[in-house]
């Protein structure tokens, strides 16, 4: 299991199962699922992938990027961007309204670990994914979304959010091919 994967069914059974006991008396504080608490508007992302990336590249020259992510943090969208050159991995965050950019690191490189980069200018936008993703799921609004290289095809994976329920669907980023629909009950 991927860390990324691990994470996510971690959030989602957080999510899913939240009872959260006082330590006097098993008094039971919450058990409304977060999920429909997370939807924030697309409305507050004021700039595309490219421009996120075109941010994280000021801060680290001559990096190629392994992978993108956009997702919510606190009551705002930050793009989560990863890349990498011959001796070092790098990392940062881009507030999707302002541009601004924080959280950014590097240290070496895994040697052993091959990487596939991304070529933004031959796949399609994250708008264009959502798009086909929301088609796809039927019902809902786009609230993450992640591009990477699985097996050497770059894919986008969109978590499509419906009140309490979520679909994710991989859709191959450059064929605009839905190679997955999953929904989680």
């Amino acid at each position: 299991m991927t860390k990324k994967s691990f994470k996510k069914q971690a959030i989602h059974l957080f999510a899913v199962t939240v009872l959260t006991t006082s330590s006097l008396g098993g008094v039971v504080l919450a058990t409304t699922p977060i999920a429909s608490a997370a939807t924030v508007s697309q409305s507050k992302i004021k700039i595309d992938e490219k421009t996120a990336v075109q941010k994280f590249n000021k801060q680290f020259k001559n990096v190629k990027i392994d992978e993108i992510q956009l997702e919510t943090k606190g009551n705002k969208f930050v793009y989560e961007i990863s890349g990498s050159d011959n001796q070092k991995e790098y990392s940062a965050d881009v507030n999707a309204k302002s541009g601004k950019v924080t959280n950014a690191h590097s240290e070496p490189a895994n040697n052993g670990e091959q990487k596939n980069h991304l070529n933004l200018d031959k796949l399609i936008s994250r708008k264009k994914a959502n798009q086909i993703a929301e088609k796809a799921a039927k019902k809902g609004q786009g609230q993450s979304w992640t591009l990477e290289n699985e097996n050497g095809t770059p894919v986008w994976e969109v978590e499509v959010v419906n009140g309490k329920k979520s679909t994710e669907v991989k859709i191959n980023a450059q064929s605009k091919k839905v190679l997955n629909v999953e929904q989680d009950n």
